[in-house]
């Protein structure tokens, strides 16, 4: 009788893990940094800015753009793999200098 229940709770188990939810990975949040440099003006950084972030206007660019030439750098996009790496290829393409941390 116990071999009986070991081999339906055996069979179960195969069962549950074919049509059971396998587990999820949970999707880390990367921050896309700019970095401060001496070779782009500030109108051209507050233009790729505006361009390129999602809900940027041009006062929040000037914003960003004052905090990098004086912190060194400034946090200015939070997301997830696919998004994150498209955005630092363009601003990349663009000429300025960021990075995923």
């Amino acid at each position: 009788m116990s071999n009986k229940l070991c081999g339906q709770q055996q069979q179960h188990m195969e069962i549950s893990k074919l049509f059971g939810k396998s587990p999820r990975r949970r999707r880390k949040r990367m921050q896309l940094y700019l970095l401060n440099d001496d070779e782009n003006s500030f109108e051209y950084v507050i233009q790729a800015l505006t361009t390129l972030l999602p809900k940027c206007n041009t006062l929040r660019a000037e914003q960003i753009a004052v905090s990098v030439d004086t912190s060194g750098e400034c946090d200015i996009f939070s997301g997830f793999a696919p998004e994150i790496y498209i955005l630092y290829a363009h601003f990349q393409k663009m000429g300025l200098q960021v990075q995923i941390r």
